[in-house]
């Protein structure tokens, strides 16, 4: 059960890419990020059993955005950081899954001082995970809903390398 959540907006210009950090003064607490845009849709989220939480997002409309932090577990003072970022560069996979399967996602750079973040859409185009922490790996871990298509964004906001891109079913 939810601790508690608190509501922050800010209003962005269009056609900028965006970094959200949610950063806790201690370690044992858990923050999740949601992101909505002007129009109410959810566009970016972190729901990592992390202490912090990070989005990476571009604002494809301007307007107010609305940044809801959640406390799953315990309670500190965090601070809150917006800031552009600019996309080094940006390759889409798409692979057909079967519905019902939890699946784990992992982009692996073969190279140090690199930063990917990988975003998961259903074949609907719905945003459902991403990963954009400070972390140079990437990695999601999702339920297929949909039979279908399914688009893994990679993209690099610092340094360039290559990757290995891991897609594996796992077994409950």
């Amino acid at each position: 059960m939810n601790e508690f959540f608190q509501t922050y907006t800010c209003e962005l210009p269009q056609g900028k890419t965006w970094r959200v950090s949610i950063i806790p003064e201690r370690d044992n607490v858990d923050f999740d990020l949601m992101i909505e845009d002007p129009i109410g849709n959810i566009i970016a989220q972190d729901n990592s059993t992390n202490a912090d939480a990070y989005c990476t997002f571009t604002s494809f409309i301007s307007g107010t955005y609305l940044f809801r932090v959640t406390s799953v577990k315990g309670s500190c003072k965090f601070a809150i950081d917006i800031n552009p970022v600019t996309i080094l560069f940006s390759r889409n996979y798409y692979h057909h899954l079967e519905n019902g399967i939890v699946w784990k996602v992992a982009v692996i750079p073969t190279a140090k001082n690199v930063n990917f973040n990988l975003y998961i859409e259903d074949p609907k185009g719905q945003a459902i995970i991403q990963d954009s922490s400070p972390d140079p790996s990437a990695t999601c871990v999702f339920t297929s809903t949909i039979k279908g298509n399914y688009c893994f964004r990679v993209e690099s906001l610092k340094g360039m390398s290559d990757f290995d891109f891991k897609i594996e079913g796992l077994i409950d």
